[in-house]
């Protein structure tokens, strides 16, 4: 009775699904960049449950931000991350030419109005100052 209850134990083990998976090395702040120094990759069963796992290659590129918190030594998914995305606007005032970071809201042709990262709304007039002439 013993053997038959191995052998089957046996052939559990051997459809069990090994996969490559990053894992966090210490706790992981919203909106960090995941690097090589906060993310290992190891051999797992499919037991840690992620609906998708993340692909390693894109982990490689390092364009990837965190979601939300991430504990150390947790499996990170694909649903943790987000791509980083490049918010800069280069905008030119004759021989000034200026680049900031955020979005282009309104561009006339006296001022043009950006949106800041942090949700500011700032107006930069083309003659360089902050205000009307």
């Amino acid at each position: 009775m013993k053997s038959i209850f191995l052998i089957i134990l046996f052939n559990l083990y051997l459809y069990c699904e090994v996969v490559l998976l990053p894992v966090s090395t210490k706790t992981i702040n919203w909106k960090e960049k995941l690097t090589t120094s906060n993310v290992k990759i190891i051999k797992a069963s499919a037991e840690i449950k992620c609906k998708k796992y993340l692909d390693i290659d894109v982990l490689k590129e390092n364009k990837l931000r965190a979601k939300h918190y991430i504990l150390k030594n947790k499996a990170i998914c694909k649903d943790d991350v987000f791509e980083q995305t490049d918010r800069k606007i280069k905008f030119n005032f004759g021989l000034l030419e200026i680049e900031k970071e955020g979005e282009l809201i309104k561009e006339t042709k006296d001022y043009i109005k950006i949106k800041n990262l942090d949700g500011t709304i700032i107006k930069i007039y083309k003659n360089g100052s902050d205000k009307s002439r």
